[in-house]
């Protein structure tokens, strides 16, 4: 998805691949180096529907598959210890951490996800809202969770920082993730506001 000025547009991931609609908003990333080369866009009620919809689909064969759930997260983990060094520089160019910090933070995020302790039962939808401040490892802490626990997610990504989450969306179909345990939407406080409400928080 590009524009008149050939800024790409980052897409959603929606039942386990990259999803396009139709928006009238956008949100430009301004990254560290104060370029912008990516733009997101701006998730309202009707993507957030869609998003859990895929999500509420999964259930409640997510949730009884604890076996399958341990092993799709284990290799997520071994995916990203093995791919660490491009998510590093995803983090690093849009949050302007140093080499250093981000590879520490792909670290962590990948040792949240080895720690998850899968259990039976679940069966709901969670969200997950990640900090521009450490956006891969925000987001890992709470998908762990939910994974954990047998449910499926939502994560909407924080408009400074939303690369890396699309780069963990696309190794997460890599680790064959099933359609709707890994959904992803972008916006603003409104999306977030109204995640919220179709969860019922």
């Amino acid at each position: 998805m590009k524009f008149d000025d050939g800024i790409p547009a980052i897409p959603l991931w929606i039942d386990g691949h990259a999803w396009f609609g139709v928006f009238e908003d956008f949100i430009d990333i301004r990254e560290a180096d104060g370029q912008v080369h990516f733009r997101v866009p701006k998730c309202g009620t009707d993507e957030v529907a869609n998003a859990l919809a895929s999500a509420c689909d999964l259930q409640p064969t997510w949730g009884e598959a604890l076996e399958l759930r341990a092993q799709r997260v284990a290799e997520l983990a071994a995916l990203l210890d093995q791919f660490g060094g491009d998510f590093a520089r995803l983090i690093a160019r849009e949050t302007g951490k140093t080499p250093e910090a981000a590879r520490d933070e792909v670290a962590a995020a990948a040792a949240q996800l080895r720690g998850a302790a899968c259990v039976a039962g679940g069966g709901s939808v969670q969200a997950v809202f990640a900090d521009a401040a450490a956006p891969l490892a925000s987001a890992a802490a709470g998908l762990a969770a939910a994974w954990a626990a047998g449910d499926a997610a939502v994560v909407l990504s924080d408009a400074r920082a939303p690369s890396v989450l699309f780069a963990l969306a696309e190794l997460s179909a890599r680790a064959e993730f099933p359609g709707g345990a890994f959904c992803l939407v972008h916006g603003d406080a409104a999306t977030r506001q109204a995640l919220q409400q179709a969860l019922g928080g």
